[in-house]
């Protein structure tokens, strides 16, 4: 299996088994949350170099946002960081409970609401055959770790069902900036729901989505080597996990990270926490066209400097508007 067997007893074991010390995030000033109802549209952005390393200190003017290629004004502007409201969904199927996975996931879980914004609030959500709601959007960091510590593992995997279940539920999120985690070990072969419909479920929703792929060897493999369709040793093709997992990640203005080892997965939930801290936070008016109003709105950010490269959402779903 990809990890080692290991008991996860308390959270101060999960923190040494991630190598990592605890440092609150960094305080910053109160600065101005955006609540202007539905018609603002808030865009997460992250500036990397030609070597990928982050790029800071980008001012308002060095920024253009275009939606359907139609130059916007930027209302809202921070490099600062701002609270998120961050949804966690772990996969606790039957296959998460072999060589402790699900204790290794449990750890990473614990690692994303630690290592976040202090004014940040929580979702913790899990699924296997179905999705559950454990703690519905809330400030109480006890709450959430005592659920994620008592995440049991349970049956099939019902991955695309459980995204949208959760990703329906930011509806009532309090803040702009919203982001939606998820680790799994496996492909969907139990849900309701296609791939199409959890692209569009996430369109219209403001949440990046964040996913890890925690795969044994052999599906490590297997998956690398394969095209997009997989087919079961019933005949039964279902979607390549690796593939789906770029797509939503795509889609959402976000990153799917695959991790080989204990090190690799230590870096995945790092990479997801310091993503959320460092991007720049764009929102703006879209232009309204009720002729248009439900259809897909196609969103580009450009950046003013050489070699800079920008990964943002691919656009958005605006419902209809009253």
């Amino acid at each position: 299996m990809l990890l080692a067997a290991m008991s996860l007893i308390v959270w101060c074991g999960a923190a040494s088994l991630l190598g990592l010390r605890y440092h609150p995030a960094r305080q910053v000033q109160p600065t101005t949350t955006v609540r202007v109802g539905v018609t603002m549209v808030t865009v997460g952005v992250r500036v990397t170099d030609r070597r990928g390393r982050e790029v800071h200190g980008l001012k308002v003017q060095d920024f253009r946002l275009y939606e359907d290629d139609l130059p916007q004004t930027i209302s809202f502007f921070s490099e600062e960081e701002q609270p998120v409201s961050l949804g966690i969904l772990l996969d606790r199927s039957q296959s998460m409970g072999v060589s402790d996975k699900l204790q290794r996931a449990k750890v990473a879980a614990m690692y994303l609401e630690q290592a976040s914004h202090p004014d940040n609030e929580f979702l913790y959500a899990t699924f296997d055959d179905r999705a559950e709601v454990v703690v519905d959007f809330t400030a109480n960091r006890e709450r959430v770790e005592s659920a994620i510590l008592g995440t049991l593992p349970g049956g099939g995997t019902s991955f695309y069902d459980a995204i949208l279940a959760v990703a329906g539920r930011f509806a009532s999120a309090t803040y702009p900036r919203q982001a939606l985690a998820v680790i799994t070990d496996g492909a969907d072969q139990h849900s309701q729901h296609t791939l199409d419909d959890v692209i569009q479920g996430l369109q219209t929703s403001q949440a990046q989505l964040f996913l890890i792929g925690y795969f044994s060897e052999f599906e490590s493999r297997l998956f690398r080597d394969s095209g997009e369709k997989i087919t079961l040793i019933d005949g039964e093709p279902i979607d390549n996990p690796r593939f789906v997992f770029k797509r939503l990640a795509e889609e959402t203005g976000a990153a799917s990270f695959f991790p080989r080892s204990d090190e690799e997965f230590k870096q995945a939930a790092q990479a997801i926490s310091r993503d959320l801290r460092h991007q720049y936070t764009l929102a703006y008016y879209p232009p309204r066209n009720s002729s248009r109003e439900g259809s897909y709105r196609y969103i580009r950010v450009k950046v003013r400097g050489s070699g800079l490269k920008v990964r943002a959402r691919l656009g958005y779903r605006r419902p209809a508007e009253p």
